[in-house]
This record gives structure tokens, C-alpha cells and sequence, in this order.
């Protein structure tokens, strides 16, 4: 298919890191994820929108809404919805039944459910509680009638820099059940933005002749498209959203009308134009625009259908490898060489033993032939002689070619690939790889993930709550310290050798966007997803071997003894960090932290002031934040890269999981803190589907008292505001997890020496074992120095 391969091609990676996160502040993105606000918001500054009846946001609600107070044909949709998901159309009433736009009787009780499941969050983005909107039916006008199957078309316009840059119209089909969503089989027809004539037809992602049941679309022009064009530029203007889609339709009576904006544009709309967007993107950047009416103009200008078939006769870019093999031409010799581009630098560098073999020209002319293109240019001389390759052309010689970096190397006078020619992969000198390992580091730093989760107001909260149990917690959050902009752009310029390391920084890029991400939602509805998709959540297995083993706790425990001294913990740990040898450690304690100890990123021991620790504890407390957190951090600085002492991607579950492990096998009797990571899946799980009091509540009932139950609710809601809401910040889980994980890999002749090699995954251990010079773990606990585990 055309779009296979297409350089302009607009991924979903690509939209996310150079379009939504760069234009789409937090706070537009909130408002676009809210149809309510959206619709109150746009048609308060003149932007059609259908007519809002009324809402329900309860069950309660729901019990006593009044129906008949509904006209007889509306639109139910939810107001956190996507990709059309749960949108019911009612055309008319039929004594106490409904009848559906595709002519099916629904009932009251059916209705009532729907609401129900759009209320539980079954159709919401984060599949959070969400509220059902009770809204204007709109009829689509005659032209429209006969090109869709029953349900109303709607058009799709991207605008980015207030420019109109690609449009299509969406059309229901029976397939799609009278919806106009292309993914449930509608019809997505692109459109020429010059004067909105229709281009072509596509149906499950390719072209197809005409539509069906209605025949060619030549000729046929958008009614009110400048309208259309105008009103999309201005809602961006508006939202402040930089890159958007706005979904419009038109009715019969009000003509063009708002349906709602999308902050993270949908990518079919190549495939409806077969025509990539990033291109067109691309064109646009940097045009300054200070009016909708402008953007709209210079948008017909320059995506009108004829210019574009003048800029699609222009000789396309050559594609080209990382590295390729070039010939140079001299004054007294050619010589067949291996190049890596590098668009990094301006001017191109040959070997010197190269130029001098050729006879290079003094002034520095040089000559090359790079897949059949012959180059003129002007090269400084260098020595690549340790190097693999022996030229590196700059930006001012990559004009006229497009660099893929997975596309392999190939062989001189022809663009097949070299079959008896390996593939060289760029290497990447000492401090190259200092610098990659040095800015993860810095990066990953400066977002200090658990300092902007905690509440700024716990220490007033928890009060409130001591009066009363039932009380959930409003949690406020201080703002970021960093720029979130800033680091995913830092993030974007770093190149990855494709090395074990190389793979091992990789992913662990990809945690920090997913980390950074989370930070940009604190106090949203997205933070239970964007928890999610960072750390995962429990499951109903892990849920039912939670609560399996709380069943196996016992009605009391043996007496833990007396409760020490808070400075008594701290020189104990002191003790501890002394006798273990590790330099540049200290021990603080501090107030109002969410929990009791923990070992920090900047080699110190942190302790909650009015923690309680008795001496079994206190021991299973330093083999939990000593001998395994500080442990990992020092053998992870002896290696030769920092990111062992950071923290390799997704290592938390591995690394907790060790620590609830190192704890069992110090602490001298059974209590109850062993069923601690246990409480906290249950917590979690409670967290997902209800408030800060429902989790408090639950933890209370398997007897774990007050204090623990006030813990599991707190780190299970923080992150969110209103902690009334279902949601979650699901880390805690890792705990259980990551314990179940250690069991299995020792069950399966696994030697934990292997995890003392810094902070490190589990699933990467295979990788990690090709990292060269790597040094063998220094700081083991006691039970791996004495036995082989």
C-alpha cells in the first residue's frame, strides 16, 4: 500500500513527541477531554454547537432523572468518551420504548443500562467514572441523506499553527451501525482543503471505487467549506491547543455545527487523502499566523489539489542509510569507501590518508557519487583511521537525500542491497557514549517522580480525616520543577548506538517519557492511565493471591517488643551504613513523609519522625532500604555507566521485589508488616473502583489498624485531587508483584548475585550479560556471601 514506507508518513510516536506534547498544553488537553466543558466553553465565544438537554453524572442521578422531560429524539454519548465509543442516537419514542437511528426498538431498562456503563467509565478514555450528556439530534442535510447509511456524516478538520492542513469526511455505514468512526468500518473521504471537493474513497485502510450504494464522488464539493475551514482555525485559536482536530457536520437547519475537538489528533486521515500529513506538517513550520482567516487562506494556497500534483512531479529525495559506501573522486586515483552521514555538522570530513591517496584538491574540492548521485562539495581533512568508516558527510551535502537509519548499507552503483557487504552500524567514540549515558542521568534527575505526588497539604487533610474516617482527602500538589517540554525535546535529540547499552538506554528513554507523562496529569482523570501504562496494575489473579494470602494471617502476632527511639533508628542506620562501608551515606529524619524510610537518590537515608519501630522491624527495615536500595545504588556506581546506578527501565518491580525478599530473611519472627505488600494490591484494586474512605475502609477490615490503612489509602490516591473518585497510582503493587517474581526466579535456579549488579530488570538480564565491563557486585547482604543463591 502507498502509505508502507512513506517518509511523511506520521506515526503515532512522531504525532505524540513532535505535535501533542510540544503544542498541546495540559490545561487545553483537559478541556478538549471534557465535552461539557468544551461545549460551554466554544459556544460561550460564537462557535455553533448542538443543544446540551441535560446530564447525569450518578447513579442517584440516574434513579431520579425524569425522562419525559426528554424531546423524543436526542443523542446519548459520554462526556469522556473516544472513537465514538458509546454514542446511542434515538430518532424518536414509541409509547415507553425508544427507537434507535437504525430503526431498532430500545427500551427504557436498555437505556438506563447504557447510562449505567457510561457512568462506571466503559467508554471513558481512562476508563474512569464518567457522566452520560443528554444532547440535540442534528439532521443531516439532503446531499448527505442519500451518501450515508442512516446515522450523520461528520468532517474531520488537522489544524496546526491555526492553519488548516487536512481534512476528510467520515461516513456511517451499516457496517459501522449509522456511526461516522472509521475504525468501526466507516468511510473516510479525503478532501481537497483548496475548495473541499471530494478526492478519494477508503475503507478499512484502503481505496475502494465510489461509495457504496451511491456511486462516484466526482465533482462533489462540501457545502459551506470556507465556513468550515474558518471555524476549525478559530476553535484552535481559541482552545490554545496547537495541534488539534475539530470534528464538524452540518445540519439541515443550523448548517455548519461543532461536535467536538480532539487533542490527540487520529491518523487516518492520510489514508483518506493518500497523502501523508507529516509532510504537509512540515511545510507549514515556522509560517507566522496571527489570524484564522489567514491560516485558512495560506492553507488553500499551498494544500489546494493543483499544487500539490505540481510538488508531487518534483524529483523525490534519495533514501539513504547511516552509513553507506561512496565513491570519491580525485585528481589522480577514485577510492571506494565506506561514509556516515551526520546532518550534526555542517561541512564534510574526509580521512587524510583518503585525500592524500586521491590527491585532494588543495582548496578542498572534492567529488563523490552516494547512490548514483554525484556530489560537488568542499571537505575538511581529519584521521578516521581507528574509525570504521572514512568520511562524514554533513548537512550541507544531505539536501537532496532522507536518511533511514534501519535501512542497511548498499553496495556502490546500485540501490539493491550488497548481499556479500555486512551491515556497518555507526559507532559512536568513548565520550559520545559518556554524553548519552550523562544526559539520561540528568534527565531522568530533574523529574523527581514521588516529591511531586506528595500532597502539599497532607499534614491539614490528615487531620480532617482523623475527625472523620469517612472524609476523602483534596489533595494539592506543588508545581513542576521542571519544564516538561524541555526534557522531551532532550530526550528526542539523543541518538542510541545499537548496542546492549545502546538497547538498555533505550528503554529506559522510553520509561522516562512515560514518567514525565505521568507528571503532566497529577490531579487530572488521566493519572490512573498514564500510572498504568508507567508501572501496570494488578490484575484479578494477583488480586485473588493478595486477599488468598491476608486469608492465611494470623488473629494475633507475638509481641514485637518495645517501640524505639526515632534517634535511636538513626543510629542504628548510621551503624548499619559504617559497618557495610558506605562512603558518603548519611542517615536523616524528616517530617510528614508518606513513608517510613527510604533510601534516596542522593546516597541518604530518609526516616519519617514519628515512624514506629520496634527491633524486628528495625532490622528488616535495613535489609530492606540498606542492603538492597543502597546496595544496588553502590554496585551500580561501579560500573561503567550511570544508568546502573539510576535505575535501568522499569527496574522497581525487580528491585522492591528483592527488598520484601531481604526483609523475610532478617526479620527473626512473623509480624504483620510480611502482609503488608499484600494490603497494598488490595488497596489498589479498592483505589481502582472507589474513594481514599473506601480503601481505608477495606484495609481496616482485615485488621492491619488505623495507621497501615491510613498508608495503603494514601499512597494509593496520591497524584489525585478529589480522592472521592475511582483511580489510582498503582506503583505499590510492585511490591507483591516483584516478591512473586523473585520466588519463581530463585525456583528456577536464578542467582540473585546477578540483581546486585546495580539497579536492574529481571527481563533484561539477558541484555545486561553482553554489556562490556561490567564489574562484579561488591555489596551483597549477608546470606549471598556465605551460600550461592
Amino acid at each position: 500500500m502507498w502509505f508502507f514506507h512513506n517518509p511523511g508518513l506520521l506515526g503515532i510516536n512522531a504525532r505524540n513527541l513532535l505535535y501533542i506534547k510540544a503544542y498541546n498544553p495540559k490545561k487545553a488537553v483537559m478541556l478538549a477531554d471534557s465535552k461539557i466543558k468544551t461545549k460551554n466553553f466554544l459556544s460561550a465565544r460564537g462557535i455553533p454547537v448542538a443543544r446540551m438537554y441535560n446530564s447525569i453524572s450518578s447513579k442517584k442521578e440516574l434513579k431520579n432523572f425524569d425522562f419525559d422531560s426528554l424531546p423524543n429524539s436526542f443523542v446519548v454519548k459520554p462526556n469522556a468518551g473516544y472513537g465514538g465509543e458509546g454514542i446511542l442516537i434515538i430518532k424518536n419514542r414509541k409509547g415507553s420504548n425508544w427507537i434507535k437511528e437504525s430503526d431498532e426498538i430500545f427500551t427504557q431498562d436498555e437505556l438506563e443500562s447504557h447510562i449505567n456503563d457510561i457512568l462506571d467509565g466503559r467508554y471513558s478514555i481512562a476508563d474512569m467514572s464518567d457522566v452520560a450528556l443528554f444532547e440535540q439530534r442534528l439532521e443531516a442535510p439532503d446531499l448527505f441523506k442519500k451518501m450515508a447509511f442512516k446515522g450523520l456524516p461528520d468532517i474531520r478538520i488537522v489544524v496546526h499553527n491555526l492553519i488548516p492542513v487536512m481534512a476528510m469526511l467520515r461516513m456511517p455505514t451499516e457496517t459501522s451501525q449509522g456511526k461516522a468512526n472509521i475504525h468501526l468500518g466507516g468511510i473516510g473521504i479525503g478532501l481537497d482543503i483548496s475548495k473541499g471537493h471530494m478526492t478519494h474513497v477508503t475503507q478499512y485502510n484502503k481505496e475502494i471505487n465510489g461509495i457504496p450504494g451511491f456511486g462516484d464522488i466526482e465533482g462533489i464539493k462540501i457545502p459551506h467549506w470556507e465556513e468550515m475551514l474558518l471555524i476549525a482555525s478559530r476553535v484552535q485559536q481559541i482552545t490554545n491547543l496547537g495541534f488539534a482536530a475539530i470534528d464538524l457536520t452540518l445540519d439541515k437547519n443550523m448548517g455548519p455545527v461543532l461536535l467536538e475537538i480532539n487533542a490527540r489528533a487520529g491518523l487516518a486521515v492520510q489514508i483518506a487523502n493518500m497523502a501523508p500529513l507529516r509532510k504537509r506538517l512540515e511545510r507549514i513550520q515556522g509560517i507566522k499566523v496571527n489570524t484564522p482567516e489567514k491560516g485558512v487562506r495560506i492553507a488553500q494556497d499551498i494544500f489546494g489539489q493543483k499544487v500539490e500534483v505540481k510538488i508531487s512531479r518534483e524529483p523525490e529525495k534519495v533514501v539513504i542509510g547511516s552509513l553507506e559506501r561512496i565513491e570519491v573522486i580525485g585528481k589522480k586515483d577514485n577510492a571506494k569507501i565506506v561514509a556516515q552521514m551526520d546532518p550534526y555538522i555542517e561541512k564534510s570530513i574526509l580521512d587524510s590518508q583518503i585525500a592524500e591517496k586521491i590527491s585532494l584538491d588543495s582548496t578542498g574540492k572534492c567529488k563523490f557519487n552516494l547512490l548514483n548521485v554525484k556530489v560537488t562539495t568542499v571537505v575538511d581533512t581529519k584521521d578516521f583511521s581507528e574509525q570504521k568508516y572514512k568520511m562524514l558527510i554533513g548537512q550541507r551535502d544531505l539536501r537532496n537525500f532522507l536518511i533511514d537509519p534501519n535501512k542497511h548499507m548498499t553496495s556502490i552503483a546500485s540501490e539493491k542491497p550488497a548481499s556479500n557487504i555486512p551491515y556497518i552500524a555507526k559507532t559512536f567514540t568513548p565520550s559520545e557514549l559518556e554524553r548519552i549515558d550523562q544526559e539520561l542521568f540528568e534527565i531522568d534527575s530533574k523529574i523527581k517522580l514521588l516529591s511531586h505526588l506528595k500532597p502539599i497539604n497532607l499534614k491539614e487533610e490528615h487531620t480532617k480525616f482523623l475527625v472523620d474516617p469517612k472524609y476523602n482527602p483534596q489533595f494539592e500538589y506543588k508545581e513542576l520543577s521542571f519544564d516538561p517540554n524541555n526534557l522531551y525535546n532532550r530526550l528526542k535529540r539523543i541518538e542510541f548506538p545499537d548496542t546492549p547499552i545502546g538497547n538498555l538506554w533505550q528503554k529506559k528513554a522510553d520509561e522516562i517519557y512515560r514518567k514525565i507523562g505521568l507528571m503532566e496529569v497529577r490531579a487530572t482523570d488521566e493519572f490512573t492511565a498514564k500510572s498504568i501504562l508507567l508501572y501496570g496494575a494488578p490484575d484479578e489473579t494477583l488480586y485473588n493471591e493478595a486477599l488468598e494470602e491476608i486469608k492465611q494471617m494470623p488473629e494475633s502476632f507475638p509481641d514485637p517488643g518495645k517501640i524505639l527511639p526515632i534517634k535511636d533508628v538513626k543510629k542504628a542506620f548510621e551503624q548499619a551504613i559504617s559497618d557495610y562501608g558506605l562512603k558518603g551515606w548519611s542517615v536523616k529524619i524528616k517530617d510528614e513523609m508518606v513513608s517510613d524510610a527510604i533510601a534516596g537518590k542522593k546516597n541518604t537515608i530518609l526516616i519519617r519522625s514519628n515512624a514506629r519501630f520496634t527491633k524486628d522491624r528495625l532490622k528488616g527495615t535495613i535489609a530492606h532500604e540498606i542492603e538492597t536500595h543502597a546496595f544496588t545504588a553502590m554496585n551500580g556506581a561501579l560500573q561503567p555507566y550511570k544508568i546502573f546506578q539510576r535505575g535501568l527501565a522499569d527496574y522497581l518491580i525487580t528491585e522492591e521485589g528483592l527488598a520484601v525478599y531481604n526483609q523475610e530473611q532478617t526479620e527473626s519472627s512473623e509480624t504483620i508488616k510480611k502482609y503488608w505488600p499484600a494490603s497494598s494490591v488490595i488497596g489498589i484494586h479498592t483505589a481502582m473502583k472507589g474513594g481514599f474512605a473506601d480503601v481505608y475502609e477495606e484495609i481496616m477490615k482485615y485488621n492491619f489498624g488505623a495507621e497501615r490503612a491510613w498508608q495503603v489509602a494514601l499512597k494509593a490516591k496520591r497524584g489525585l485531587s478529589d480522592t472521592s473518585k475511582p483511580g489510582a497510582f498503582t506503583k505499590d503493587f510492585v511490591y507483591f508483584k516483584g516478591y512473586k517474581m523473585i520466588l519463581d526466579y530463585i525456583k528456577n535456579g536464578g542467582n540473585l548475585k546477578n540483581i546486585y549488579y546495580g539497579k536492574v530488570n529481571l527481563n533484561d538480564m539477558e541484555i545486561i550479560k553482553k554489556v562490556k565491563g561490567l564489574k562484579e557486585p561488591r555489596y551483597l547482604p549477608s546470606y549471598l556471601r556465605q551460600k550461592n543463591i
